[in-house]
């Protein structure tokens, strides 16, 4: 799991040597957050995470080193990633592409974590920086919004889930008791 500082110590723009680009979302927008890297940090290796179906999107010297990964092998992919260090994981921010792999930079060795957006702005993942977190996940830009959104997620949604597969189970027994009652 990834050290507790990382999110309390401060972003360190002059100490980036490794990034890694996870794709967790479309394949374009991981390449042009990868071009935005190298503009941001010239000096740094930029190395690709990305996913079995896409990888033929990907151009030759993109990336420094590229992860193929297929679902089949995240276990062994996660694994062999926390061998190694990065000095900060990329993560795209988008409604689109696989959200299973945004829990990958907080299983890493890293020493930071950058959130990408659509338009290529990115925030480092820090305590202090919770109300860009909250605009760019619930759309409101307070750690308020935040908490509602976590909670809408972990408590709300899998109760409606339960509330509604309750409701469906009586209807269908409601309905077998009526057959039953008719023969």
């Amino acid at each position: 799991m990834a050290n507790p500082l990382t999110f309390i110590l401060p972003f360190r723009y002059h100490a980036m040597g490794t990034i890694l680009v996870v794709q967790s979302g479309p394949v374009e927008l991981a390449l042009e957050v990868a071009t935005r890297l190298r503009t941001l940090f010239p000096e740094c290796k930029v190395e690709g995470l990305i996913r079995d179906d896409d990888v033929d999107a990907v151009s030759p010297g993109t990336f420094d080193r590229m992860t193929v990964v297929r679902w089949e092998d995240r276990f062994a992919i996660v694994r062999q990633l926390r061998e190694r260090r990065f000095d900060a994981v990329a993560v795209l921010l988008s409604g689109q592409g696989s959200r299973s792999f945004l829990l990958l930079p907080y299983l890493l060795r890293t020493g930071s974590i950058l959130m990408f957006n659509e338009h290529l702005d990115y925030f480092p993942l820090k305590l202090g920086r919770l109300s860009s977190l909250a605009h760019h996940v619930s759309g409101q830009g307070s750690t308020g919004g935040l908490l509602r959104w976590v909670i809408g997620r972990l408590i709300i949604v899998p109760a409606a889930a339960v509330f509604l597969m309750g409701s469906t189970a009586l209807i269908y027994a409601r309905a077998a008791r009526r057959r039953g009652l008719r023969a």
